[in-house]
């Protein structure tokens, strides 16, 4: 009986660019395709018998961007998660993003910032990573022989955990919990791992123009009739329908923000799954493992990127500073077109950090391993146990924010809010340097990958069972 045909990602040789040496430029064609365009090759004929991966296909050096990114990631989110859930100030000026007390200049700058550079900004890089993760356990399931169907498989179960992990942080710790939405969209993209690369793009460019212009359109039905107006409704009920005196209470609201997401989760598609597929084909082309290749897109991808992120993001900030209208069509735009600065945040590192990379590199074709500058080395510490650092943050927060834990900086305003956040990421940057050093794993990712893949883990060759 012949084994079913190994898993083929793609069109072109994609996966193989995530196996080449990020230092060298160059990348092979997959088993069973040639090299041809990568936008517009159909998909190539998958071998007939599963191929045994080599020992150098296996012993790739890590991307140090993913895992600085993911580091940098989750100081955004606990700046905004912070300002925005734990310490809001619903019906104040600025309240949206921590409030301004008795007209504070730093709150009204601290709100301009992270207008600019948090507020939305961090959960599209975290989407982006996750596509980008998606793609490379893909790639890792292609180099071991994987047939199409046991990977989707493997990836659905993995990002299906996800998904229970994030229904048990949203209904005991935060109800604006992120890691289920992300593990729904990871079992979908399960089913797109085979798509060409052009599909992937023009399927998340539509997404993407018409979640803005629904966006958009909504916000304008609200900014400019009387309608939108009311059903808008008051700011300060709608915040106290997700606030609590006590723990039993939040974890009420915790169960009814889960059926709200459940019921909405296709609305958020347009929002998010264009990230994730950006993320996934950035991992599939070796965006991150080949900078110098692909410096030209990079550049492009920061510019437009880190454009619309700044722009957006300014025009936000002054409307809650009272410098322009308080219109709900500021914070629309920044929510949808400043996303891309998600992308671009992640283009920006990975330009900046190609010297690394590529250092990292040629040790590893020497046989070798280089240590990371030591602030690269703390960032990548947090961001290889992420999942365990966003769950410790709302620990974290309900021991020392929530009205029912010792409840400080209340009503403190924007500025307070952004340092209480510092503050709380600094204490999770500290936990996850502390398992580095002795070489231990976050306790959630390992629960995780036990769940995901089993006690022995994948098989290094597939082998039908």
């Amino acid at each position: 009986m012949t084994s079913p045909a190994p898993l083929n990602i793609s069109a072109d040789q994609s996966v193989a660019s995530a196996d080449s040496s990020p230092a060298s430029g160059k990348s092979s064609p997959a088993p069973g395709t040639a090299p041809v365009s990568a936008l517009d090759a159909p998909p190539a004929p998958a071998p007939s018998t599963a191929s045994t991966a080599s020992a150098s296909a296996l012993s790739i050096p890590r991307m140090v961007v993913p895992d600085v990114a993911r580091g940098l990631m989750l100081l955004g989110i606990a700046i905004a998660n912070i300002a925005t859930v734990w310490l809001v100030m619903p019906g104040a000026p600025g309240g949206d993003l921590g409030g301004i007390v008795r007209d504070s200049l730093w709150d009204k700058l601290t709100i301009l910032f992270t207008a600019v550079f948090v507020h939305a900004r961090g959960f599209p890089m975290f989407a982006t990573m996750m596509g980008f993760g998606v793609g490379m356990i893909a790639a890792s399931l292609y180099r071991r022989g994987y047939p199409l169907g046991k990977a989707r498989g493997v990836i659905a179960r993995r990002y299906g955990m996800l998904a229970i992990f994030g229904v048990v942080h949203m209904v005991f710790l935060f109800w604006g919990d992120i890691m289920m939405m992300y593990g729904l969209m990871g079992m979908l993209l399960a089913t797109m791992i085979a798509m060409r690369t052009r599909t992937l793009l023009i399927i998340a460019g539509v997404l993407f123009v018409l979640g803005t212009l629904g966006s958009v359109g909504l916000a304008v039905f609200i900014d400019f009739t009387d309608i939108g107006r009311q059903l808008m409704g008051d700011p300060t009920a709608t915040a106290d329908a997700f606030t609590s005196s006590t723990y039993l209470g939040s974890v009420g609201f915790g169960v009814l923000a889960l059926v709200m997401q459940v019921v909405s989760s296709p609305f958020q598609l347009p929002a998010l799954l264009p990230l994730v597929l950006f993320g996934f084909v950035m991992a599939r082309e070796g965006l991150l493992s080949d900078t110098a290749h692909h410096r030209r897109t990079l550049v492009r991808v920061a510019v437009v990127g880190m454009g619309c992120g700044v722009v957006t993001g300014v025009l936000y900030g002054l409307s809650l500073m009272g410098v322009l209208p308080a219109w709900e069509l500021f914070s629309s735009v920044s929510m949808s077109v400043g996303t891309l600065a998600g992308p671009g945040l992640i283009a920006v590192l990975a330009l900046v950090l190609a010297p690394v990379q590529q250092r990292v590199a040629k040790a590893a074709e020497a046989g070798k391993s280089a240590a990371l500058p030591q602030p690269l080395t703390v960032l990548a510490a947090l961001g290889k146990r992420s999942m365990t650092g966003y769950v410790l943050q709302s620990v974290l927060c309900i021991i020392f924010l929530a009205p029912y834990g010792l409840h400080l900086f209340a009503d403190a305003g924007a500025f307070v809010a952004l340092w209480a956040g510092v503050g709380v990421w600094l204490v999770t940057l500290v936990v996850a340097n502390v398992l580095e050093v002795f070489g231990k794993p976050g306790p959630l990712e390992a629960v995780h990958r036990r769940l995901s893949y089993g006690k022995s883990g994948l098989m290094s060759s597939w082998q039908p069972r």
